[in-house]
């Protein structure tokens, strides 16, 4: 009878009933998580624009900028070239060519993380069980989440626009623009990672299926600008540079790209959330083995095995990560043709060539996006002491550090092997590129030389998470510190200091200059201290299970 019952329950009420009452609710539990996200977001976007015209203050300077900046490496870690033929206009251009594909990224973690904490999490964890037990349809939390993600997508526009709007060279249909591509650029990814929830059956599936999608739209933004070709539409990121807001050529149309594919995905959500079993992804999991492999009977093992599909979305990220930029190492030497002496007499003192400079910015570009695969092992620690599993394990025989201690190993040799397997690929592709085969291993050298410091912010990211258990949210402020210091720092003008409080800065400056194992040695030193702390958290609190 229960089925009859459900059914006429659901067609008095509407598979959309009691959205209203559960978009109030999930906007309160999420408060801190949104003010965190949209306040860091805006606050950092408008320091940044404050800066740019004491940066680039004549046109002059701007046109130079654009010169050597001109080249396929340039633009894949900028933007398209109509910027480019703009920047004497306004140091508006350079700032809205410079920050739209990494601030835009940035944004997307922001509603992937969003959505499917509100969606999958939920129904992992028993939650969603106890709401739809109320008269509530089958739609209404998809429905309260997605429109919960459209609010803040609207409000994080409006207040990008806000932050910009007294900038130099943008005038008020500018600044809307700006904002609203932010917004496109935060539903589309919303949307996209609501269809992923409906076919992932945990979190981290849905997590990893939506940073998937993220790493496609950067990689086919970076080659299609890189390449001045159609690719870049494939890239919902894309589409926000296709803009060419503050540019003479600036048009709104391209966001109806991102308009169409985002009601096609909030379609597509809210059909298949009506198709599948609650509590089950369409992904059918394996049945497995009725008896356990031998490398399965330790706790350690079991870790691994969970998180094997967040290593092989590391691994394949990072292999695409540094086949697209290993493929225009090789047009970086037409940069020199941009460069005043001055620059070229900057660029002999810094020591090598113009390749292996451009080598250690990528490998670092690597170890941050390596890291990101470190931090969610990280948080699948979390979700299983919180879902219960982690109980069952507990209860065994074994010690208070083998679980979920045993999550820190297969967060550092994730993120390791993400690191060597994005620097293989810009090995070979980068050398190929530049035809030196020699080149290879100066890639991977650069490359595996960033792993100390990737271990460093893994290690405080399970320190985080073993003495504050309840703040995951916390394990990210370090990695958004140093992303930031790291690729906007000379436009911050953050002192010394500020800089060296982020480990990537320690790294050695290979190929460029000699390997340094000293600075490598003590990142090392200082990953092992954060451990030792964190494996001292985990015993002596208490684990949170249900």
């Amino acid at each position: 009878m229960s089925a009859p019952s459900s059914t006429l329950r659901e067609g008095a009420l509407g598979t959309l009933a009691g959205t209203g009452k559960l978009l109030r609710f999930q906007a309160r539990r999420t408060r801190v998580y949104l003010t965190g996200w949209i306040v860091g977001l805006v606050g950092f976007n408008g320091v940044i624009a404050l800066s740019f015209p004491d940066l680039y203050p004549a046109p002059e300077d701007r046109a130079q900028l654009a010169l050597s900046s001109n080249t396929p490496a340039m633009r894949s870690m900028t933007g398209p070239v109509e910027y480019l033929d703009a920047y004497t206009d306004s140091a508006a251009v350079v700032f809205a060519h410079q920050m739209i594909l990494w601030v835009g990224a940035v944004v997307a973690v922001m509603f992937i993380m969003l959505v499917t904490r509100l969606t999958r999490s939920d129904e992992e964890t028993s939650r969603l069980e106890v709401i739809r037990s109320n008269p509530v349809g089958r739609r209404a939390d998809l429905a309260a989440a997605l429109l919960l993600a459209c609010f803040a997508a609207v409000a994080l526009g409006a207040l990008m626009a806000l932050s910009v709007i007294g900038l130099d060279g943008f005038d008020a249909g500018d600044a809307a623009l700006y904002g609203l591509l932010y917004t496109a650029i935060g539903i589309v990814f919303a949307a996209i990672t609501a269809v992923a929830a409906q076919f992932a059956g945990y979190a981290s599936t849905s997590n990893g299926l939506g940073f998937a999608a993220l790493g496609f739209a950067v990689l086919t933004a970076a080659v299609g600008n890189a390449q001045d070709d159609w690719t870049v539409w494939l890239s919902p990121i894309g589409w926000g540079q296709l803009t060419f807001v503050g540019t003479p050529d600036q048009r709104w149309w391209p966001l109806a790209a991102a308009a169409l594919i985002a009601v096609a995905a909030i379609a597509l959500a809210f059909a298949l959330v009506a198709r599948r079993d609650f509590g089950q992804g369409l992904m059918p999991a394996n049945p497995g083995r009725a008896e356990a492999k031998p490398g399965l009977r330790s706790v350690g093992a079991l870790t691994f095995r969970l998180v094997r599909g967040t290593l092989w979305s590391a691994l394949i990220t990072m292999v695409l990560l540094g086949a697209a930029y290993g493929s225009v190492l090789g047009s970086v030497d037409d940069m020199l043709s941009g460069m005043s002496d001055l620059e070229r007499s900057i660029l002999a003192e810094s020591g090598g060539s113009l390749e292996e400079n451009f080598a250690i910015t990528i490998a670092k570009m690597n170890a941050f996006v390596a890291t990101v695969f470190g931090l969610l092992v990280i948080g699948r620690a979390r979700t299983e002491e919180t879902g219960g599993r982690g109980e069952l394990l507990a209860a065994a025989p074994v010690s208070r550090s083998a679980w979920p201690g045993s999550y820190l190993p297969a967060a550092l040799f994730a993120a390791a092997a993400g690191a060597l397997a994005g620097g293989v690929s810009l090995g070979a592709i980068g050398s190929a590129s530049v035809g030196d085969g020699a080149f290879f291993g100066k890639l991977l050298g650069a490359a595996a030389a960033q792993i100390p410091a990737v271990w460093v912010m893994t290690a405080l990211a399970f320190a985080l998470f073993a003495w504050l258990p309840r703040a995951g949210w916390l394990r990210w402020l370090p990695w958004v510190y140093a992303f930031v210091a790291g690729l906007f720092g000379d436009l911050l003008d953050l002192p010394g200091a500020a800089r060296n409080a982020s480990p990537y800065e320690h790294t050695p400056q290979y190929p460029a200059h000699d390997m340094e194992w000293l600075p490598l040695i003590a990142l090392l030193a200082v990953a092992a201290a954060i451990t030792a702390i964190g494996y001292i958290g985990v015993k002596r609190r208490n684990l949170q299970f249900g």
